[in-house]
């Protein structure tokens, strides 16, 4: 199982994704040959949730949480 694989096995979990510069939490809802898409939630209340796009090869670890 390589690590697209896997990704796509945790879709719809909430994960943290780690890359170099940020740490990104949210729940996984897309995976593809070369990136993943993690839905943030916003500030309650506020709605401003928003899909971050990660490219693969630029994340370090993905956890669940």
């Amino acid at each position: 199982m390589d690590f697209q694989d896997k990704l796509q096995s945790l879709l719809g979990e909430t994960v943290e994704v780690v890359t170099g510069i940020q740490v990104t939490t949210g729940v996984l809802i897309r995976v593809t040959d070369s990136t993943a898409t993690v839905l943030t939630s916003g500030a309650s209340g506020y709605g401003n949730a928003q899909n971050v796009v990660f490219q693969l090869d630029r994340i370090t670890y993905v956890r669940l949480v």
